[in-house]
C-alpha cells in the first residue's frame, strides 16, 4: 500500500462559528461546504497551498481542552516558505490576541507556536 499524500485534516471544536471565522482571518482558509452528519456539525475548507481542514462540532464534546500530553495528537506544524509569511501570521494572532510564542531560531529553522480558540498547537515551521 502506498499513501501519496494527507487527504484532509479534521479537528474537533466546540464552537464551530468561532472556530471557521479564526481559521479564516488566521490562516486564509476557505470554507467550501458545511453540513450536518449524524452526531455533528462540520465546515470543509481548505487553506492556501490546498490543504483540506475539517473542522467539527460534536453534539456530545469531551469533558476536557485539547491537551498534547494524551495520547493522540500533539501538533499540527504548517510549514512556510518566506520570512514574510511568518512576520504576517505573528501580526494576525496579536491582532486578535491569540496564544503564541515568539518565533524562535532553530537547527532546523525558524519556528513560530501558536494556540486556536480550543488550544489546539499549532505551528508556522520556516525550514533553514
Amino acid at each position: 500500500m502506498a499513501f501519496d499524500g494527507v487527504s484532509h485534516l479534521s479537528l474537533t471544536v466546540t464552537d464551530l462559528d468561532r472556530s471557521t471565522a479564526w481559521y479564516r482571518d488566521v490562516l486564509d482558509w476557505k470554507e467550501l461546504v458545511r453540513d450536518r452528519g449524524e452526531t455533528t456539525t462540520f465546515a470543509h475548507g481548505v487553506l492556501p497551498g490546498g490543504l483540506s481542514i475539517v473542522l467539527r462540532q460534536h453534539d456530545q464534546p469531551g469533558a476536557t481542552a485539547f491537551d498534547e500530553t494524551r495520547p493522540g495528537l500533539d501538533h499540527l506544524s504548517f510549514s512556510v516558505s518566506e520570512p514574510a509569511d511568518l512576520d504576517r501570521l505573528v501580526s494576525r494572532l496579536a491582532g486578535i490576541g491569540a496564544v503564541f510564542t515568539p518565533t524562535q531560531e532553530l537547527p532546523f529553522g525558524r519556528l513560530l507556536a501558536f494556540r486556536d480558540p480550543d488550544n489546539i498547537a499549532l505551528e508556522a515551521l520556516l525550514p533553514g
